[in-house]
C-alpha cells in the first residue's frame, strides 16, 4: 500500500497543501496500512470499521478518529478516481457522532502572566499567539513581510489568506523584537521569518509548545498549549461583545460552526448581556 500512499501525497503537495497537513495525512495512512496488513483491493468496510473500534479502544480522542477517518476516505477516493480499487470502502464507514466539547481557556490575567519572562523571543511567541490568536503553524511561517502597518497578514488553513490585526502592545514588542533581538540569532542566510531558532532557521511549531508549555506551568501552575491561547483570544474577544461573524473571519474558520463553540463557553456573560439589552428583561 505503501507506494498507493506516496502517490496520493504526491498528488496532495500538487494542490498545494501545506507541509503540516501532508504530515498528518501520510502519518494516518501508514498507521492504518500497518494495522489492515493486506493488499489494497482486499480492503472492505469492515477493515476499516474494525481500525475505528481500534482506535477508540486505544481511548483516542474523537477528533482524531474523525480526522483518521477523513484521511482514510480521501485516500480511497482518490484511489477509485485512478481505477486503483473498484470502489471506496470507507464510503460505508459513518463519521462517528462526536460528543460536543467546550473549550478550555485562560482568564486575561492568566493569559498575559505567560508573556513575564525574560527572553523577548518567547516572550513575543506568546503576545502573537493569544494578541493575534494564531495557529501555531501560522505563527512558525510568519515571515517580515508578512507584517504589515498593524496587520498581520496569515497564510492558514485551505491555502487562504486573513489579515488580522496587531494590537498596538504587540506591535510595539514586534519592533524591539526586530530590531535589537532578531539580529543576534541571525547567522549566514536570512530567509526572512520573523522567530529564529540558536541556528537562524524557523523556529519550530514543536518548540514553540515547549515555550508555552513551560511558561504555562511557570506562571499558571496548568497545562499550556498554543491553541488553548487561541481559545481565550476567541473568547475574550466575545466576552468584549465582539460580533462572532468577524471572530470567524479572524480566526480563518471555513465555517461559523466553528466559530459557535465559543458561544458556549461565554454563556454566562451572553446571558448577562441579553438580560441587560433585551427590552422585557431591562423592565424587570
Amino acid at each position: 500500500m505503501s507506494q498507493y500512499i506516496l502517490e496520493f501525497i504526491s498528488f496532495l503537495e500538487s494542490k498545494n497543501f501545506s507541509a503540516n497537513t501532508l504530515r498528518a495525512y501520510m502519518k494516518d495512512l501508514e498507521e492504518f496500512s500497518g494495522f489492515i496488513s493486506k493488499d489494497l483491493d482486499k480492503v472492505d468496510f469492515k477493515d476499516i470499521e474494525k481500525y475505528i473500534r481500534y482506535l477508540s479502544e486505544e481511548g483516542k480522542e474523537d477528533s482524531t478518529i474523525e480526522r483518521k477517518l477523513s484521511s482514510i476516505k480521501s485516500f480511497f477516493r482518490f484511489l477509485e478516481e485512478r481505477g486503483y480499487v473498484k470502489y471506496n470502502p470507507a464510503e460505508l464507514v459513518p463519521f462517528r457522532k462526536r460528543k460536543t466539547r467546550i473549550p478550555s481557556y485562560l482568564d486575561e490575567d492568566e493569559a498575559l502572566d505567560l508573556t513575564d519572562t525574560d527572553k523577548e523571543r518567547d516572550r513575543l511567541a506568546i503576545l502573537i499567539l493569544y494578541g493575534c490568536g494564531l495557529r501555531v503553524s501560522e505563527l512558525e511561517n510568519l515571515k517580515l513581510e508578512n507584517i504589515s502597518g498593524d496587520f498581520l497578514k496569515i497564510y492558514g488553513k485551505g491555502g487562504k489568506w486573513r489579515s488580522v490585526p496587531i494590537p498596538t502592545y504587540v506591535r510595539e514588542e514586534i519592533d524591539f523584537y526586530i530590531k535589537n533581538i532578531r539580529p543576534k540569532y541571525l547567522r549566514d542566510e536570512d530567509d526572512g521569518y520573523l522567530l529564529l531558532n540558536k541556528y537562524g532557521k524557523k523556529l519550530s511549531s514543536r518548540y514553540i509548545r515547549k515555550i508555552v508549555k513551560r511558561q504555562g506551568f511557570l506562571k499558571t501552575g496548568k497545562n499550556v498549549w498554543p491553541h488553548l491561547l487561541r481559545h481565550s483570544y476567541a473568547t475574550h474577544l466575545l466576552k468584549n461583545q465582539a460580533d462572532i461573524r468577524v471572530i470567524q473571519e479572524l480566526l480563518g474558520h471555513s465555517s461559523i460552526n466553528t466559530t459557535q463553540k465559543y458561544v458556549h463557553t461565554n454563556i454566562n456573560e451572553i446571558v448577562s448581556i441579553y438580560k441587560k439589552v433585551h427590552p422585557r428583561e431591562s423592565e424587570e
